[in-house]
């Protein structure tokens, strides 16, 4: 994107989210889109155990087409990942193929079990910015617990392996992290956390992440960060659509309690400014969220903030780097 373009969205955007507008003269900059909504894991801290089965699916390539369509025109990257695992899609190498050529920044998340060689060759050329594997635990007592239904030496074996491919076809994409859930070292000691870092040496890593735990609106219990309360920014610059087109304004909403339209029925512009949306940001705004069940449970609108941007975000802003 240019450079111009994208200072100029994003100060529209610091703008109407500080005045609290409620409805918004721009379209989102961000969107994750939940190619399926099965996991072939149960983490002890993830809520997708607990979906009810008529919430599990995958996302139809005719609505993702639509999704794409639409959403190229004025977002900045797209997250093809959300509740579940993508790489049980069947048509994950095509789905990212199709963003990308449709120019936009894309992202994957996962845990990386089910990554074969073939399939991450496939990933390595399919033009895919960034993958992030989620990998929480530094040795197999550790990892296994906290991943249940993971088997550490076959997922960190793929992932060495999906380096070593990257390396090999002297790949700059796509920027790989590894994303380890901040447990409080209660599972892991420093020293087994450097052993394990020591066997990505000479790979193409690019970050490793250690994630603050948050939690999930209300589904996990967990302190609150500060007591000053933070205007939540997802409303006035993301949307997440889940695999059936249900469109929600926050990620943290794991059960789709606050649905705002739906993809197959409403163009996203249309949903972007519908009155569930408006309403949401009206009551954010005047900090009213009691009456909403996700928001007043979330631990998001107590994070430390600078000016009303949760810190963690400020620096991607300003260096680019939101993807």
């Amino acid at each position: 994107m240019n450079t111009l373009r994208y200072w100029s969205r994003l100060a529209r955007l610091f703008h109407h989210y500080r005045k609290g507008s409620s409805v918004l003269s721009y379209l989102p900059v961000r969107m994750w889109v939940e190619l399926t909504s099965y996991c072939n894991y149960r983490c002890i801290m993830c809520p997708n155990k607990d979906l009810h089965k008529d919430q599990k699916g995958y996302m139809e390539w005719d609505l993702y087409q639509k999704i794409i369509d639409e959403s190229k025109h004025f977002v900045f990257d797209i997250n093809l990942a959300h509740r579940g695992e993508s790489l049980l899609h069947p048509q994950i190498v095509e789905m990212i193929e199709y963003a990308k050529q449709s120019h936009l920044f894309t992202r994957l998340h996962t845990n990386g079990s089910l990554l074969t060689e073939k399939l991450a060759s496939q990933i390595i050329s399919s033009g895919l910015d960034r993958i992030s594997f989620s990998f929480d635990g530094y040795d197999k007592e550790t990892y296994e617990k906290i991943r249940k239904g993971g088997d550490f030496h076959k997922t960190l074996n793929n992932i060495l392996r999906f380096l070593e491919l990257k390396k090999q076809a002297q790949s700059k994409l796509p920027r790989t992290a590894i994303e380890v859930i901040d447990f409080n070292q209660e599972h892991s000691s420093s020293q087994a956390r450097e052993n394990f870092k020591d066997q990505f040496k000479d790979l193409p890593l690019d970050d490793f992440v250690m994630k603050e735990m948050h939690n999930w609106a209300g589904e996990i219990q967990k302190k609150k960060e500060s007591q000053k309360y933070s205007v939540c920014p997802f409303p006035w610059n993301a949307l997440i659509i889940y695999w059936d087109g249900a469109v929600l304004p926050c990620t943290q909403d794991f059960f789709g309690t606050y649905v705002v339209g739906n993809a197959q029925k409403s163009s996203l512009r249309e949903i972007w400014n519908s009155p569930r949306m408006v309403d949401l940001r009206k009551n954010l705004a005047a900090q009213n969220i009691q009456s909403f069940q996700t928001c007043s449970q979330c631990d998001r609108v107590w994070r430390k903030g600078f000016l009303g941007i949760p810190k963690q975000y400020i620096w991607k802003f300003i260096s680019k780097k939101m993807p």
